[in-house]
């Protein structure tokens, strides 16, 4: 035990950093289940009934890999915010571990090492991290997926060979019950594989012997795991894009008949997210800061024209019939970090948007962390820079520090302490449906809210059947109420409260709560 803590020593400090920034305070960050990572609830409400289905319809369609993952934790935990967010947050660890092993086989251990610690600390992907949402899986099945196909490669012992085929069959299969963007990793591994056989044309039989049967056992593993969903898709064929086309760069809503225009513009605006203005959307980062930290944006910059050329190079090369292993890995993240652009830049709604660009995450610390380790091996080979060690090592200390203190200052300071944050994933509606479950009277209670923010109540009141009759806040004040029925108004339906007040002036305030910020969460009135 003392010799495994001592060779993983690295390592281990890097995963318990991605614990701690993914779990610390998680029954309090964020406080609150946004609706649609309720709706994610109402299909494992549909589980536990025994309606078992590989996609759900709710919300334009979903893939339900991750909602069997909540229905264990809900069934262990109940029903709750942290509940949920623990799941994410538990995937959001292995991915940095996943990212780890990967870059280990693609650069080295050392950066292995930086490309984690960056992803472990990250605010944006810890901020996804600790948001249920099922597109929090496509990082890790995509790692998982080309981290076993590379063990392929790399591997010469024939068992481990069939064992990584097989599990690059469940993994690549697995990734297609997660999130839509996930898809692209269908041309890329295709691009991939026309290029290698471009390259070893000469060559093809005697390769096609020596991978016949790990092909033959991942296309077998892929089979038998991909069937349930595509039997789904074909029954369901209207089902297969979901809401893609909603926000297409080609729909005319979004596009105002500038197809090209509005491409440039959202791949400007995404590229930018990267380096001064990010996502907005609390849920998907620290309200726009970028994605990056300043210190690792440039490393990342450089990396992307690297890494790029080095894709351009491998292509060139493989036309020659020429193979550089180097090239080839250099050229896999890259076109990897493209290929999960696309579902981004294709686009046009909530640019740039964390969410849709979470299939990018392990490529954007793997390559600057190719940066970083480059520029210390030049300091640390040269001559005269070495003679600095101790200065060397010293500004190492102090940039990884950086990195750490401002990621978790981000985090636990920023967003911890914005009351945005916390409405954004609306923790007015678990006071309110404590409230409800507590009171327990479907007959006589009223709740003001409307159809897509009901359904975080919805799905928190689910063992007491729903007590409440929901009414649209713009005519709450229509309600004909009789002695002791009671209203009750959140955060977001305030305002509607004040023409309910001039309808019925009888009304009484029964019941308040207050958030730590002094903000009202819930106002209930009644009548005498």
């Amino acid at each position: 035990m003392g010799k495994f803590l001592k060779q993983n020593f690295v390592l281990i400090l890097i995963l318990a950093a991605a614990l701690i920034f993914r779990f610390a305070l998680i029954t309090e960050l964020p406080g609150g289940l946004f609706p649609d990572e309720a709706a994610n609830g109402i299909d494992v409400n549909s589980i536990f009934a025994g309606d078992l289905r590989p996609f759900y319809e709710r919300g334009n369609g979903r893939e339900a890999l991750f909602f069997y993952f909540l229905a264990g934790a809900v069934a262990l935990f109940g029903r709750g915010p942290w509940q949920h967010h623990i799941v994410s947050a538990g995937f959001g660890f292995f991915e940095v571990l996943a990212a780890y092993f990967l870059t280990k086989r693609l650069f080295g251990k050392n950066v292995a090492y930086l490309a984690a610690f960056f992803m472990a600390v990250s605010s944006y992907a810890v901020t996804l991290s600790r948001t249920a949402f099922r597109a929090n899986l496509v990082p890790l099945f995509t790692t998982l997926t080309l981290l076993l196909i590379i063990k392929i490669y790399q591997d010469r012992d024939e068992r481990e060979r069939y064992k990584a085929a097989a599990l690059t069959g469940i993994s690549f299969a697995l990734g297609f019950y997660t999130y839509i963007s996930y898809r692209m990793m269908i041309p890329l591994l295709i691009a991939f594989k026309v290029s290698l056989l471009l390259a070893f044309r000469d060559r093809v039989r005697e390769i096609f012997h020596e991978y016949l049967k790990p092909k033959i056992i991942a296309a077998v593993a892929f089979l038998i795991t991909i069937f349930p969903l595509a039997y789904y898709f074909i029954t369901h064929p209207g089902s297969f894009m979901g809401r893609a086309g909603h926000v297409s760069i080609f729909s005319k809503d979004l596009n105002n008949g500038d197809v090209i225009g509005t491409f440039l513009e959202v791949f400007r605006m995404t590229m930018l997210g990267f380096f001064t203005t990010g996502d907005a959307n609390w849920r998907h980062n620290i309200s726009e800061f970028p994605f990056l930290t300043s210190v690792i944006s440039p490393f990342f910059a450089i990396s992307l024209i690297i890494f790029t050329f080095a894709g351009i190079k491998f292509l060139w090369d493989a036309i020659r019939k020429q193979f550089d292993e180097k090239t080839f890995y250099m050229a896999l993240v890259a076109a990897w970090f493209w290929a999960m652009l696309v579902p981004e830049v294709t686009t046009a709604e909530g640019i740039p948007h964390g969410l849709r660009l979470v299939g990018v995450i392990p490529a954007i610390f793997i390559m600057p962390a190719w940066s970083v380790y480059g520029l210390w091996r030049i300091i640390t080979t040269n001559a005269y820079l070495a003679r600095l060690k101790n200065v060397s090592n010293m500004l190492a200390i102090l940039f990884l520090s950086f990195i750490f203190i401002f990621n978790f200052y981000l985090y636990f300071g920023v967003a911890g302490n914005a009351p945005e944050y916390y409405y954004a994933f609306r923790s007015d509606l678990t006071n309110v449906s404590r409230y409800l479950n507590d009171r327990n009277q479907k007959n006589k209670t009223y709740l003001s809210l409307d159809k897509f923010s009901v359904q975080t109540v919805e799905y928190f009141t689910t063992e007491t059947n729903q007590p409440y009759t929901l009414l649209d806040p713009a005519n709450t004040y229509q309600a004909n109420l009789k002695s002791g029925d009671q209203v009750v108004f959140t955060m977001s339906t305030m305002f509607d409260r004040i023409k309910f007040v001039q309808a019925h002036p009888d009304t009484r305030v029964v019941h308040t709560e207050q958030n730590k910020f002094g903000q009202f969460v819930m106002v209930v009135y009644e009548k005498p």
